[in-house]
Parts: C-alpha cells; sequence; structure tokens
C-alpha cells in the first residue's frame, strides 16, 4: 500500500479568496443602492471603504496563500488568486482616487470666471449640514485654478444671447444634467441663466452646475461653473465637465447656426 501524504490546504488562501469575494458585492451594491435607490453620499462612502478593506485583506492574505502555496506545496493556489483577483477589482475605485489626486490639482470647485464666479441659487440651500459651501472660493484658490487650467475661461460667440440659451439647454439636455432652474432670455439681448445637477458616471455622486449667459457688443458670452457637493478633492471632474460641455456647445451652435 502506498504511502501518500496528506497535502494541507493553505488557510490564507481560502480566507484571502473569501475576503476578495465578499468584497465585490458589497461595492456593487454600493454603486446600485447610491445610483437608483437613494442611498446617502455618506453611506455609500462608508460602504465604499468597507469594499476596499475587505479587498486589501483579500490581497494581503491571497499574497500569503500562494507564498505558502510556493514554498510548502499546500493547495489553495486556485483560492489564492480568485481572491488576488476579487481584491484588485474592489481596489479600483480606490486607486483611480489615489491616481486622481496625485494627477490633478486639489480643487473641488471650477469656474470660468475668477473674477465673478456665477453663484448658485437652489444649491445654496441644498448644501447644508456637511455638504461643501455653494460661496465662491476664495480669491487665492480662484488664482491657482486658473493657473492650472488657463483653457478654461468665459467663451463668446457672435450670436445673440436667446439663441446662445437655446443651444446651451440642448447641450445640458443631451449630457444628462437635472435642471433645477431655468431663467430663458426675453430677447438677443437679455441675459440667461440655467442650474443643473450633474451626477458622476460611476457612482452617481451629484455635482452642482450653473450656467450664466449675457449679452456682449459682438454677440454673447457664457459662463460656466461646476462643483462638488462632497469631498476635499474632484480628481478633476469639474473641469473635465466644463471641457465637455463646451466640445458639445461648440458642435450645437454650428449645427443650430453655422458658425
Amino acid at each position: 500500500m502506498l504511502y501518500r501524504p496528506i497535502q494541507r490546504r493553505s488557510e490564507a488562501a481560502e480566507w484571502g479568496r473569501r475576503f476578495g469575494a465578499l468584497s465585490l458585492p458589497v461595492l456593487v451594491l454600493t454603486i446600485l443602492g447610491h445610483r437608483f435607490y437613494g442611498m446617502s453620499t455618506e453611506h455609500a462612502f462608508a460602504l465604499v471603504a468597507v469594499s476596499v478593506g475587505f479587498g486589501l485583506l483579500g490581497i494581503l492574505l491571497s499574497v500569503v496563500g500562494i507564498a505558502v502555496v510556493w514554498e510548502r506545496g499546500h493547495l489553495g493556489g486556485g483560492s489564492a488568486v480568485r481572491g488576488l483577483i476579487y481584491g484588485l477589482i474592489a481596489m479600483a475605485p480606490a486607486g483611480f482616487g489615489l491616481w486622481g489626486v496625485y494627477t490633478y490639482p486639489r480643487f473641488t470647485d471650477i469656474s470660468t470666471d475668477i473674477a465673478d464666479p456665477p453663484l448658485y441659487r437652489n444649491a445654496a440651500f441644498v448644501r447644508v449640514g456637511r455638504f461643501n459651501t455653494a460661496r465662491p472660493p476664495d480669491t487665492e484658490t480662484l488664482a491657482r485654478q486658473r493657473a492650472a487650467y488657463p483653457d478654461i475661461v468665459t467663451r463668446r460667440f457672435t450670436i445673440g444671447s436667446d439663441q446662445l440659451y437655446l443651444a446651451a439647454r440642448k447641450v445640458v439636455e443631451r449630457l444628462g444634467w437635472r435642471i433645477s432652474e431655468d431663467l430663458a432670455p426675453k430677447d438677443e439681448t437679455d441675459r440667461a441663466r440655467i442650474e443643473a445637477v450633474a451626477r458622476t458616471l460611476l457612482f452617481g455622486f451629484e455635482d452642482d452646475v450653473v450656467v450664466r449667459i449675457y449679452s456682449d457688443p459682438s454677440g454673447s458670452r457664457i459662463d460656466l461653473r461646476s462643483s462638488s457637493r462632497w469631498g476635499d478633492h474632484d480628481l478633476g471632474a469639474n473641469a473635465r465637465r466644463i471641457r465637455d460641455f463646451f466640445t458639445e456647445l461648440d458642435a450645437a451652435v454650428v449645427e443650430a447656426y453655422g458658425q
């Protein structure tokens, strides 16, 4: 009768797989709950932290499990690899966040007009308690913004404010922003204003946006302000949102008025 030694199974590998597998449903349910079912942003942040914690534990234990399997010949290599993969997926939002922190300057409020940023009306009533303030940033922060994003400035068009308003409103609708205030101009020399709420792509975090249109001697000009409700770093989201808006606006103006 042949003697076959009993192969032990790596406990670290098994626990790595369990923690890694647990991190994924926490992350997915948090995304779905916040985006579609009214979960508060505070709870979403807390659950993302839990998911990241489980994912990190899964990665660390899986690495230990792989080392044990390699050095001692224990079973559990497949479990360790799965735990590592699950954990890396759960850590992806945190990885993206860290990348954004080190890649983009620290801002939460971006405006094309740093001398006279457009003001929020509806957002000022919403942003109470632990929300970021709806007031414009101080002059030092605005000066840093201009240095960091020199391309984000007031835009001028050779069409009336009423025409520019129609094009801007079309862009707001196309981008899926939820309009909270809509003041249309009475004629081509009147001012206009659109306040809206934009949502981030994955988690659906809400940011505030205000569009301001004035008459100009050569036609009209438009300013845009985009602000994050939560956090102390927007990871470049507000600047991207303004750039995307102007890209769409240029196309809408050319399509409607040939300019």
